[in-house]
């Protein structure tokens, strides 16, 4: 059985975001991204990242007061970088276009997951981002299904094993 969980520390905002674009060249259209952690941890960062390695060029910027952003990727794939922080009631969820953004048409990050328990049993990579006191970030990733699976064994046989920053 895979090991469905994988720990790792970036030493900068740079290198945050050099490991969100990693993971942005290995996502597929599909994939399910859950980002927690506390204000200021670097999920905005990670997001960064991800959507440039997914090709996009757009800027990336939190969406907490409109809750979804939509970067296109292609005519046919778009990314839906979700922000629930402001999120106070699940049923306020089906108003911003949520279930639009799972609906498997394009890769969905979602920043403050645990306003909607209920995404944590979808199939999704979840990464957990700590901010240490020397601005270092400690990502703890968890996979819920296959292809989340995939994804930490691809990380943890490139990524820890010969990329550096």
């Amino acid at each position: 059985m895979p090991d469905t969980t994988l720990h790792l520390t970036t030493t900068s905002i740079e290198q945050t975001i050099a490991f969100g674009q990693y993971i942005g060249q290995h996502l597929e259209a599909a994939d399910l991204i859950l980002l927690c952690g506390g204000l200021g941890a670097g999920k905005t960062h990670l997001t960064k990242g991800i959507v440039a390695g997914l090709g996009s060029g757009d800027t990336v910027t939190s969406p907490t007061y409109v809750f979804i952003n939509e970067y296109r990727l292609s005519a046919q794939r778009t990314v839906f970088h979700v922000d629930l922080y402001r999120a106070e009631d699940p049923h306020e969820l089906a108003s911003i276009g949520l279930d639009d953004a799972l609906s498997g048409h394009g890769t969905c990050i979602i920043e403050w997951p645990e306003r909607d328990p209920s995404l944590f049993a979808l199939p999704h990579l979840a990464i957990e981002l700590t901010i240490n006191t020397t601005g270092s970030r400690d990502i703890a990733m968890h996979a819920l299904g296959s292809r989340a699976s995939a994804l930490i064994a691809i990380i943890r046989t490139t990524w820890l094993n010969g990329t550096t920053l």
